[in-house]
């Protein structure tokens, strides 16, 4: 019995340790800071999808309008998505991506000791016999008295009992996001060129679109995913941040841009309608 109160002790504290998912949080922003976006509502639950491939659907929820604003990633026992979904609370996502793959099995081995006290039990009887003489030295009788014990005597100590347990073990990870409600001029998003892509394409300047806004001016003018972008209203582009430059600069009032690309390897210009 004490072995039983003590096991179930021990899971009790290991049920109430904290979640990796809130432990191993890692911040891209602070979603209450950013402006315009749709954070969790009191009594909403957040959205949580599983992925093998966050490179694909994170690229996915962006051209819906929502921004990453942080995740967790770390090893340990499986942890049920609620702790996702809780933590994705904390931060005012509403939705998360989630994905968990097992790694390996880790036995772990530890001594418990116990109290081994051993209680031992005593009995037995006692006999008495006097004789009874005169002040004259005559014997005058004698009686006999018989008697009984019982007791007990207690030993104290500890034993040792080896508990072995046994943990599958996962690499785990969640990305949370929030959604825009900001309106784009253009609706892309961009990297620069990897050293691949340089040679690829045959040059050092542009952009790669990875991300067309849907229901944006680039989404209604048939700018894809995967265009390289060389020139914005016939200024060359040097690199994101000159992209970013020369699109910010396109003054309100004008109704429209052209963007060169690059698609299939030929060069393309594409009237972008605001």
């Amino acid at each position: 019995m004490r072995i039983l109160i003590l096991l179930v002790a021990v899971m009790t504290l290991a049920g109430c340790a904290q979640s990796g998912y809130k432990q191993f949080y890692n911040p891209y922003v602070d979603a209450k800071t950013l402006p315009d976006v749709e954070l969790i509502s009191e009594g909403q639950q957040p959205q949580v999808f599983g992925t093998d491939n966050f490179d694909r659907d994170i690229q996915i929820l962006r051209s819906k309008k929502y921004i990453p604003v942080g995740y967790s990633s770390f090893n340990g026992g499986y942890e049920d998505t609620k702790n996702a979904a809780a933590q994705a609370k904390s931060v005012g996502a509403t939705i998360v991506l989630v994905s968990s793959q097992y790694t390996n099995t880790q036995t772990t081995t530890s001594t418990l000791f116990l109290p081994d006290n051993k209680t031992t039990y005593h009995s037995g009887s006692v006999y008495g016999n006097t004789s009874y003489n005169s002040a004259y030295g005559g014997y005058l009788g004698n009686s006999t008295t018989t008697g009984t014990y019982s007791g007990t005597s207690t030993t104290y100590g500890t034993k040792a009992v080896p508990i072995t347990s046994h943990q599958q073990r996962y690499d785990q990870t969640a990305v949370y996001l929030v959604k825009s409600n900001q309106k784009y001029k253009f609706g892309v998003q961009f990297n620069d060129l990897t050293p691949e892509q340089r040679t690829q394409f045959e040059r050092n300047t542009g952009v790669l679109i990875n991300v067309v806004i849907e229901d944006s001016p680039a989404f209604y003018s048939n700018v894809l995913a995967g265009d390289v972008l060389i020139a914005v209203d016939g200024t060359s582009v040097k690199n994101t941040n000159h992209a970013m430059q020369l699109m910010g600069s396109v003054p309100h009032s004008q109704n429209q841009s052209v963007l060169k690309v690059i698609r299939n390897g030929e060069e393309k210009d594409i009237q972008v309608q605001f």
